[in-house]
């Protein structure tokens, strides 16, 4: 079973290596992963970073955009290239935990066997955002949650766990 993880960066050099740490051993008990960066036109040493990490890693994969495009842009190019029926989505920032993707994958159960649930997504409790940044996230989630009535408490979190076919 191969479990891919998909995380768009720009401009987080610092956070490349001790991420990518966190995930393999996390995820090293799994029988086959990869974790796929997506730099999204980075300026500072994203790209140098990743592509010196990646020799020591080698289920890490690098993909690059030439010029800025979004950071959904950068997740749908590396989902696109990720290889496997779930997909694990995280931030480059750090503010998700890769302890938490078991308990992602806990949820759909055995992931090999056909489910109606096709997204399960993770809820940041203790967020390193600006005051503005997590009012805005509340309203947005507010408005969000009013329209469809889901009752997700934090659809902004990275951390996603997502059917291909979704």
């Amino acid at each position: 079973m191969n479990f891919p993880v998909v995380i768009p960066v720009r401009n987080e050099q610092d956070n490349i290596t001790p991420l990518l740490v966190e995930i393999c051993a996390v995820l090293d008990r799994w029988a086959d992963y990869e974790v796929i960066y997506v730099d999204d036109g980075s300026t500072d040493a994203t790209r140098v970073r990743l592509f010196a990490v990646r020799r020591t890693y080698p289920q890490l994969r690098v993909l690059r955009h030439a010029q800025t495009s979004g950071q959904s842009a950068a997740l749908m190019s590396g989902v696109r290239a990720a290889r496997g029926r779930w997909i694990v989505t995280l931030d480059g920032d750090g503010q998700n935990d890769p302890a938490d993707i078991p308990r992602l994958l806990a949820v759909v159960g055995d992931p090999t066997q056909p489910k109606s649930l096709k997204l399960v997504t993770g809820h940041r409790h203790r967020r390193r955002d600006s005051p503005l940044k997590r009012v805005s996230s509340r309203i947005a989630n507010g408005v969000r949650g009013w329209l469809l009535r889901d009752h997700t408490p934090d659809s902004g979190c990275g951390l996603k766990l997502i059917c291909r076919e979704t």
